[in-house]
């Protein structure tokens, strides 16, 4: 053990000071943290774990570090004749070995020590959102995957290292055998086995980093690695030990020595697959916060009342059937907790022909997941695909509802958009499927055939007009409003009092600036980015969130209100950022701020007015309820393709307190979806900072080293 220590603080202290390993370690951070904060970007709005991101940027840069750091460990000692005086001294191979890998290999993990820096303590500089989930607990699992990986390298750039005398082709042999080979067998094979794409739709490597970020590891992953590194540890004392071999009597020892070998690999191939037949798996304790449902989920899942059964008609040889699965017993768990009861099945078309059989009779196709009450003869089926924590929570409280929900009015007739369209910037598809399987019912209302608005109506939806509305239109809205009604409005650009309902709503206490809302807070230079939520029930539960405006009308409140003896109650529910300012002309770009003709801001850029909302519970009187948002395209197909901002969440907020379901004004988004609410200067910022910065502190080391060599 004496011998291992002193070879391995020797090789540590010569990495540290080495130029080219410095140099490595700085490309290495570099390059990981541009992958990384490229990864966040894309992930944006998308399912996706912060660990996991992270560790997925190294899986190719790490066997480069590891071949790098290794590559002169060996060989060096080989070329220079430095190995035969070792070998010479009472030193055994095994010794010499290990402690050149261990320094190795404490040297990349103190360089993935300083990768793990970038989520923990730089990331959250820039995102408050994912503050919270960057913790060492969260991170933990994620980092030790990379570390058996880093050993499994480290250990086969040591054998490399051993077997060349040249530090550049040990350090090519290496990153071959552990990047390059491995992902072209694994192509190979995908391609021309069916089972494998089945199986293993993912290359293992990233599979089971994957799995360890999210604090599932394995027991065959662990027993593969540990078996691999101690192999080709063995075979590079072996690499070592063969230089002793001299002269015609040597043959024997060289042929012993590869059969051991042989048998070495044999066993540990062996002891692998042994360990996949006995897999099971370990999970790490990760926080409250990873593991819980999106606020609107779990109150819907505790309110499940009464026996639902969910069918998983899915083959376990399909990709989706881990995923699916996982889900489904995690809200088993969330139903059981607060007192319901949710029975999972899972039903394989190969093997479970009697309720594979009774599914087909009843119209199920293969590959849905099919919620039901058996004794109501209720059912809901949802494609595998689509299944979330909103899905089963929509279905379950869509089973749970007695009797269906009042419904939702969408006006026509005036270039408003529309909730059938599934045009990016018109239509609103995206938004009625959400309301949809919210258990809400969707109907157009063409108020200019109408003599009333339907007795049926919740609430009326007036979606961006472009043209003004008839005084019989207007008319026919007001005496609704005036009858306990409810309203969202979303307001056309530069919409002044002769477009859409805008002379309706000077009436009920709302008007607009004649600008559009613009600030440096922007994600792609032409949006406004807001964070500053008012105290009211549509975003009392919204706060850590962003929400994204496109030509936002700034709005205030209005002095010629006329809403009776009852006094109208304006709230403001988002607001622009100090730095926000009214441009009177968006067609210049770029667009600058002119303080003798245009104004600063804050502004309100969405609005909540009721009246009557002081009244007595006992009069069984409901208030009138209007919500007001700036912007006409805030809740259209193309504002809600990324789930990064909590634009969904707040249209779905605003419906739910209109129609008087306050319980439901919750953030509905899950929580496995990335939202990092940076904006394009944040995001410049933490590349800087992840990518640069904290990069070259490894690289003074070695710089400072240098510059000592060369004044000698």
């Amino acid at each position: 053990m004496r011998i291992v220590r002193l070879y391995a603080m020797r090789t540590f202290g010569a990495l540290m000071g080495s130029l080219t390993t410095s140099l490595a370690a700085f490309l290495f951070l570099s390059v990981s943290a541009f992958l990384f904060a490229r990864a966040l970007a894309q992930a944006e709005g998308l399912a996706a774990s912060v660990p996991v991101l992270w560790a997925a940027a190294a899986v190719w840069t790490l066997p480069a570090l590891a071949a790098i750091a290794t590559m002169r460990l060996i060989s060096d000692d080989r070329l220079s004749g430095r190995l035969d005086l070792v070998l010479v001294a009472p030193i055994l191979e095994r010794g010499y070995v290990l402690g050149r890998f261990w320094g190795a290999f404490a040297y990349v993990a103190l360089v993935l020590m300083a990768y793990w820096a970038v989520p923990l303590c730089v990331l959250p500089c820039f995102s408050s959102s994912v503050a919270l989930d960057c913790s060492i607990q969260n991170f933990t699992p994620a980092y030790l995957g990379l570390l058996f990986q880093a050993a499994l390298w480290c250990a086969v750039g040591t054998l490399a290292s051993a077997a060349f005398r040249q530090a550049a082709v040990a350090a090519a042999a290496s990153f071959s055998l552990t990047a390059l080979l491995p992902q072209a067998l694994y192509a190979a094979a995908f391609a021309w086995s069916p089972l494998l794409r089945a199986r293993l739709p993912v290359f293992p490597v990233e599979a089971n980093l994957a799995d360890s970020a999210m604090g599932i590891f394995r027991f065959s992953s662990l027993v593969g690695c540990a078996f691999f590194t101690t192999a080709a540890l063995f075979l590079a004392v072996k690499a070592v030990a063969a230089t002793r071999f001299i002269g015609r009597g040597a043959r024997v020892l060289r042929l012993s020595t590869a059969c051991a070998c042989l048998l070495c690999l044999v066993f540990s191939v062996l002891a692998v697959v042994s360990a996949r037949s006995l897999d099971f798996h370990l999970e790490w304790p990760l926080s409250a916060r990873a593991q819980r449902f999106s606020p609107r989920t779990l109150g819907i899942l505790s309110e499940v009342t009464g026996d639902v059964r969910v069918t998983c008609f899915l083959s376990r040889a399909n990709a989706n059937w881990k995923g699916v699965s996982r889900i489904l017993e995690s809200v088993k768990v969330a139903v059981v907790s607060s007192g319901g009861r949710l029975v999972v099945d899972y039903a394989d078309p190969r093997w479970d022909v009697s309720v594979a059989s009774r599914l087909v009779r009843a119209g199920v196709k293969e590959g849905s997941v099919v919620f039901e009450r058996e004794r109501e003869h209720r059912r809901i089926v949802v494609p595998a695909v689509e299944v979330d924590e909103t899905v089963c929570a929509s279905a379950l409280q869509r089973l749970s509802l007695p009797v269906g929900r009042e419904a939702i009015y969408w006006t026509t007739g005036h270039g408003e958009h529309a909730f059938d369209a599934y045009d990016d910037l018109a239509g609103m598809s995206t938004l009625a499927r959400s309301l949809r399987r919210d258990g809400y019912v969707l109907k157009p209302l063409d108020l200019s055939n109408a003599t009333s608005v339907p007795e049926d109506c919740g609430v009326v939806v007036v979606a961006g007009p472009r043209t003004a509305f008839s005084a019989s239109e207007t008319a026919l809205l007001d005496g609704y409003l005036r009858r306990e009604g409810r309203l969202l409005a979303l307001i056309a650009p530069k919409a002044g009092e002769g477009v859409g309902i805008m002379r309706l709503l000077s009436e009920w206490g709302v008007s607009t600036l004649p600008f559009t809302a613009v600030s440096p807070r922007t994600r792609d230079g032409t949006d406004l980015v807001a964070a500053d939520y008012g105290d009211h029930a549509i975003t009392r539960l919204l706060a850590g969130t962003t929400v994204m405006f496109h030509e936002a009308v700034p709005l205030m409140p209005a002095a010629t209100a006329t809403g009776g003896v009852e006094k109208i109650v304006f709230t403001p529910l988002v607001k622009s950022d100090a730095g926000a300012w009214g441009e009177s002309d968006t067609t210049r770009y770029p667009w600058t701020f002119d303080a003798a003709s245009e104004p600063q801001g804050p502004f309100n850029l969405a609005v909540a007015v009721e009246r009557g909302g002081a009244r007595g519970q006992d009069l069984a009187l409901k208030p009138t309820r209007i919500v007001v948002v700036g912007d006409a395209s805030f809740a259209v197909n193309g504002a809600l393709a990324t789930r990064a901002n909590a634009n969904a969440d707040f249209i779905r907020n605003s419906l739910a307190w209109l129609a008087g379901l306050d319980a439901m004004t919750a953030s509905g988004t899950p929580v496995n979806v990335l939202n990092t609410c940076m904006d394009r200067s944040a995001r410049k910022r933490f590349v800087v900072c992840a990518a640069v910065c904290l990069p070259l502190l490894f690289l003074l080391p070695g710089l400072l080293s240098a510059w000592r060599r060369r004044l000698r």
